[in-house]
């Protein structure tokens, strides 16, 4: 109980989701929820010495550069709305148009149009690319003449316990091998730091796998995803992407100055260690310094081996189900390259580096042509990215090593071998949860499990959804399904 009277609530992480969870339980609800919560007493409690999560704004040169996400997918709207209820909507800024490459077989082709995550639906486009073989073309045209129509339990869409097969599975027998490694799996895989072949499909491409359920083949059944469409009712017209001009650490500092001022008690650098149910249906977090914090409830917005650890006592058959999810971790290699020192290569904003190219490198972004604020001195921005689920490499070379290994990759890839003025290299260790079949199965058993227990609730991204906005989705539902589950 708050000292206040009221119910008092842990969140605890203070990434994106804890933020987004505590701002709704604290009466903050942005106005796409039906109604403001009648706040409740919140602590926030985040184990590293800042709030974000995987947020980063940092400095490289006297720049601002984005070290983690770097825009904010508009299907999903909750990122945007938080901006704009934070009074950051005259800042939000499209990313400057620019094709992205892919590097196949020695050369950086540009990705055709048609594409649906990687699935290719313009045959024509896809061979005028040259990403794939003249022979690779005609085996994603003829499909598998003999393939069964995909079925919901197939696709992990019937939430029966079926046998889910893996997208890596489903797009091999219909596409071939080379498309798959080509093509799908750097775009579909890379934005899970994952593979097709361990990969739900209707987990990480939900919109794919419904489109695909009752169908045979792939490429046709897509085509009317890959046309540009009217917005539908209530959807936001213009850009896919936006990024937030000065970072999107401002979307997390505002977020901290308005739970202070609204007297949520915000504590960084304060590890919880545990939770304990206790007999009057309430809940004890145990942090780092020994403190016990008595509360009404508690959201879990911890990455799944963090939220395991937490919930090992108190829900030991949850813990073991988390604890089962994977994690890939990443690197991020930052240059800078002075005014007039090197020149990018083509119209392209970027390059995807396929997992069978064997580099270490993931995919390489033109962060000063992609977002021009960031260089009002003409500097040159790239951002290397490294490291997948099932390739450990990057661990095993300190900074120095690992950037000399991306710089020279990078060269290798797209002709830029100048050496840069600054570089940083940013881990991010065990950041990308990996979605294997059967992962809603598994998150719907630890819920009803969690609700069988006590006033917990789960948030983040081990749900299901890896970019900002599904992050922020998560913590503000949490909230409020925890504050109903109070009000009973």
């Amino acid at each position: 109980m708050a000292e206040d009277g009221r119910p008092l609530v842990a969140v605890v992480g203070g990434g994106v989701s804890g933020l987004a969870a505590a701002r709704v339980l604290a009466g903050l609800a942005p106005a796409a929820l039906e109604e403001k919560l009648e706040g409740v007493g919140v602590v926030l409690l985040e184990a590293s010495g800042r709030l974000g999560g995987k947020i980063l704004t940092g400095e490289l040169g006297g720049h601002l550069v984005e070290l983690g996400p770097d825009q904010l997918l508009r299907r999903d709207p909750s990122a945007e709305r938080l901006c704009r209820h934070l009074g950051l909507g005259d800042d939000l800024v499209a990313p400057v148009p620019g094709g992205a490459a892919v590097y196949s077989y020695g050369e950086m082709r540009p990705l055709p149009r048609g594409l649906v995550l990687g699935v290719p639906t313009d045959l024509d486009a896809l061979a005028a690319s040259g990403i794939v073989s003249a022979d690779g073309v005609s085996r994603a045209g003829k499909g598998a003449t003999d393939a069964a129509v995909i079925s919901a339990a197939e696709l992990g869409l019937a939430g029966d316990g079926g046998a889910e097969r893996t997208a890596g599975s489903l797009l091999r027998e219909r596409l071939g091998d080379e498309v798959v490694d080509r093509l799908v799996d750097p775009l579909l895989g890379g934005i899970n730091a994952g593979g097709v072949d361990a990969m739900s499909l209707a987990v990480s491409a939900p919109h794919v796998a419904r489109a695909l359920c009752g169908a045979r083949q792939v490429v046709g059944p897509l085509r009317a995803l890959a046309r540009p469409a009217v917005p539908a009712a209530g959807a936001p017209a213009g850009p896919v992407f936006l990024g937030l001009r000065g970072g999107l650490g401002r979307l997390v500092d505002r977020c901290r100055a308005e739970l202070e001022r609204s007297g949520v008690d915000v504590r960084i650098a304060t590890p919880a260690r545990g939770l304990r149910l206790l007999p009057d249906g309430g809940v004890e977090v145990a942090t780092a310094s020994g403190e016990a914090i008595r509360c009404d409830g508690v959201v879990l917005a911890s990455p799944g081996h963090d939220a395991a650890a937490l919930l090992g006592e108190a829900a030991p058959e949850a813990a073991d189900e988390l604890a089962g999810v994977p994690y890939a971790s990443v690197a991020v290699l930052t240059a800078r390259y002075a005014p007039g020192s090197v020149e990018l290569p083509g119209q392209w904003s970027g390059v995807l580096v396929p997992r069978i190219e064997r580099m270490l490198m993931t995919a390489a972004t033109w962060l000063s042509v992609k977002w021009p604020w960031m260089v009002p001195d003409g500097s040159v921005l790239v951002r290397v990215s490294a490291g997948r689920y099932g390739d450990e490499r990057i661990a095993g070379l300190d900074d120095a090593s690992l950037a000399e290994r991306l710089l020279e990759e990078l060269g290798a890839v797209s002709g830029v071998d100048a050496q840069p003025a600054e570089v940083s290299v940013t881990r991010w260790e065990r950041a990308f949860p990996q979605y294997r079949p059967g992962h809603p199965r598994r998150i719907e058993a630890v819920r009803q499990m969690l609700a069988a227990g006590g006033p917990v609730e789960l948030a983040g991204a081990v749900l299901g959804g890896i970019g900002v906005p599904a992050c922020i989705r998560s913590g503000e539902s949490a909230a409020v399904r925890l504050a109903a589950r109070l009000r009973r």
